[in-house]
């Protein structure tokens, strides 16, 4: 069960850098959180585990030997986290203009935040991509082109 921050037992144990001796047995009872990222830094477990001043370099190592770092999984976990502002990297690709040959990275790994509405702005994620002087019409075409339900008018059930 995830604590008050939202953290799994074994990033809190991450993340107060607990020798693995007393890590081990959590990490036995919680194998599926290796798959997670932090739900307050967005960090990786091994991540955690190694940016402690006080980290525990054999946990960090074990973390590692039993869950080998792969560049592919973190870009999948990073394209479903949020930031401090609750937007999805997809959102902020949008809001930023981010032309469609790098923003089609973020979307191949993490294709259902095409569904998503800004959350800064609640716009569908073409809008924000279609506004400003260096707005990608490539970005937004595709955009619309993976979600056209976007088009449709959204009316307050009030």
């Amino acid at each position: 069960t995830r604590d008050v921050d939202s953290r799994l037992p074994l990033f809190t144990a991450a993340a107060e850098s607990l020798r693995w001796d007393n890590m081990e047995r959590i990490y036995d009872n919680n194998k599926p959180a290796i798959y997670e990222v932090d739900a307050s830094t967005g960090l990786s477990l091994f991540m955690l585990a190694a940016v402690g001043p006080t980290s525990d370099i054999e946990s960090v190592y074990n973390l590692l030997k039993k869950y080998p770092a792969d560049p592919t999984l973190d870009i999948k976990r990073w394209a479903r986290t949020r930031d401090v502002d609750s937007r999805l990297p997809l959102c902020t690709a949008a809001a930023e203009s981010v032309r469609w040959v790098d923003m089609e990275h973020i979307f191949d790994n993490h294709m259902p935040a095409i569904y998503e509405v800004d959350p800064q702005t609640g716009l569908s994620l073409y809008m924000p991509a279609a506004v400003g002087p260096t707005s990608d019409i490539e970005s937004v075409y595709n955009l619309l082109r993976e979600n056209p339900g976007s088009l449709t008018v959204h009316t307050d059930p009030k």
